[in-house]
């Protein structure tokens, strides 16, 4: 038996993670005994720990680690403040890489150009002639894409509004424009994807994967569960989870892309999948094209704010958005009827899935996407914890209610704000709805988990706590304090709730018998400058590979 001590730090122990000096007795791969008072059992390896911090390690359930590996393979847009920039960069790349087989951009933040909207595909051909180029926007359901772009989805450019309606944009002659959402985005992404992976090669593309479950690690995760992988990639997590020490999940989905329909239980791989039991991933609503029901006089309060940052801005960009967003007027609400499905259709397929023992995992950014959702869980019969539901982003009271009763967890980040928390504010949709209302659920009775949802968001869970808790803009304005999290709610968010909600190991926290999984920071974890600096899974430390505290004795 391998028994190894831990002194001198405060861990954050047990189920409700509770901050406390004490020391940490792990034998083999589980916490054995945690005290506070008295000495310590002897042992033959001990680390003195004073002044750091011994957490449950970070379980993130929404981690897009198949996609993120990727992002180092193309250019980073997050800094483009228009198009002069972003077709500046398409020139560069395409001189720069003559052999890739897309030229790739990731995390446009189109919401702060001037001009609100992204290249057109007429733009992109003249910067890059007859190259494939794909420009993600920063919440990864929008894009533009060159001609070439287009032609690989190996639909004519005729059939393409017929194929996917309003998720491709259409010019004035009913050509698509270059601009493509959701299901259309989705299914260029996973070509894109595809293609950048077979360049790389087998070898190449594991290399790529471990490297990204190590960066993980890095910042104390400790399991990693991605929310969508295609079939034809099951195998290759299957691989990456041997590969690594970290603990690894998915979920499946549709072959064509991540945003589009899943096909129905029988087409779902055999398992297993990782750590966690078998998931499928379905879309309600989108990311901007979001799903919410509003009071009606809510019209005059979107309109005022996209004036108002027309104004801020000097640029018609955000009228021009505005003016694009769909809107339904009734008697007693207003609604952004971005729905992905009727609700007997959400209902079908939640039932299928449920029967075959798939758990379910539901986008809902908007609240009427969340109402549909629950409902559809009741109506399927789906039981108490069979199905997380993703974001809840913009929530009110009633739609809470409807989740608590659905018996479903939410996966919610608070990390958003620093980065989507002025622009909601811009919108003046905060004073009509709870954003990221993690106190809403909690009072609602929901089991809360604390996600990334990177690329879209940070990675860095020390940085997803601290924005549940203190809920800061740029600037240090806190957007609805009324909803953060005290600094126990939020580690159990990210760590025993996130894991019960995947049926994973570490649902009890450091407590006697639980897997000791965990993360050690060199200071107080809800201070800025701290950073995790050990991390252990099963028992022994995993990273880094040689240890920076002390060491063993």
């Amino acid at each position: 038996m391998t028994r190894r001590l831990l002194t001198g730090a405060t861990v954050w122990a047990g189920a409700a993670c509770a901050p406390r000096p004490a020391w940490l007795l792990i034998e083999d791969e589980a916490v054995a005994a945690v005290g506070e008072q008295g000495h310590p059992p002897p042992d033959g390896q001990a680390l003195d720990l004073s002044g750091h911090h011994i957490l449950p390690g970070f379980v993130d359930v929404h981690l897009h680690l198949s996609q993120a590996a990727w992002f180092p393979r193309g250019g980073d847009a997050l800094g483009w403040r228009g198009l002069a920039d972003a077709l500046r960069a398409v020139r560069v790349a395409a001189g720069a890489e003559p052999d890739a087989p897309w030229l790739l951009f990731w995390c446009a933040a189109r919401f702060a150009w001037p001009e609100g909207r992204l290249p057109t595909a007429a733009e992109l051909d003249q910067a890059a002639p007859g190259r494939r180029v794909l420009i993600s926007t920063l919440d990864m359901h929008r894009g533009a894409v060159s001609s070439a772009g287009l032609a690989a989805l190996g639909v004519p450019g005729h059939r393409l509004a017929h194929e996917f309606g309003g998720d491709v944009t259409r010019d004035r002659r009913g050509r698509p424009a270059g601009e493509v959402w959701e299901a259309a985005y989705g299914m260029v992404l996973q070509r894109a994807l595809a293609d950048t992976q077979a360049h790389a090669a087998e070898r190449g593309a594991e290399a790529v994967l471990v490297g990204e479950a190590a960066r993980c690690l890095a910042h104390g995760i400790t399991h990693a569960h991605d929310p969508y992988v295609s079939p034809a990639h099951h195998q290759q997590m299957t691989a990456l989870r041997a590969a690594t020490p970290m603990r690894l999940s998915w979920a499946t989905g549709s072959a064509a892309g991540m945003l589009s329909r899943p096909p129905g239980a029988a087409y779902a791989p055999d398992g297993p999948y990782g750590d966690a039991g078998p998931e499928v991933k379905l879309f309600a609503d989108g990311g901007e094209r979001c799903a919410i029901r509003l009071p009606p006089s809510a019209v005059f309060d979107l309109l005022a704010g996209a004036a108002g940052e027309a104004w801020r801005m000097r640029a018609i960009g955000p009228l021009r958005e505005a003016l694009r967003r769909r809107l339904v007027l009734r008697p007693q609400q207003l609604r952004l009827p971005y729905l992905r499905y009727a609700d007997a259709e959400l209902t079908a397929m939640a039932a299928g899935y449920a029967e075959a023992g798939i758990r379910l995992r539901i986008h809902a950014l908007g609240n009427l996407a969340g109402q549909q959702a629950a409902r559809a869980l009741r109506a399927a019969g789906v039981p108490v914890g069979g199905a997380t539901i993703d974001h809840l982003l913009l929530l009110d009271p009633a739609t809470a209610d409807l989740v608590a009763a659905a018996g479903a967890a939410v996966s919610y980040q608070p990390g958003f704000l620093p980065g989507y928390g002025q622009m909601i504010a811009g919108t003046r949709m905060d004073r009509r709805l709870t954003v990221a209302g993690g106190r809403l659920l909690l009072r609602a009775g929901v089991p809360l988990a604390l996600s990334s949802d990177y690329p879209c968001g940070p990675l860095d869970p020390l940085h997803n706590l601290r924005a549940a808790v203190n809920r800061h803009l740029p600037g240090g304005r806190a957007l609805q304090p009324g909803q953060a999290l005290t600094l126990s709610e939020a580690v159990r968010a990210q760590t025993v709730t996130a894991a019960a909600s995947l049926g994973a190991p570490g649902s009890g926290g450091l407590a006697p018998g639980q897997p000791a999984d965990l993360v050690i920071c060199d200071g107080d974890p809800f201070q800025p400058g701290t950073r995790a600096v050990q991390t252990w899974i099963s028992g022994q430390p995993v990273w880094p590979a040689t240890p920076v505290i002390g060491g063993l004795t």
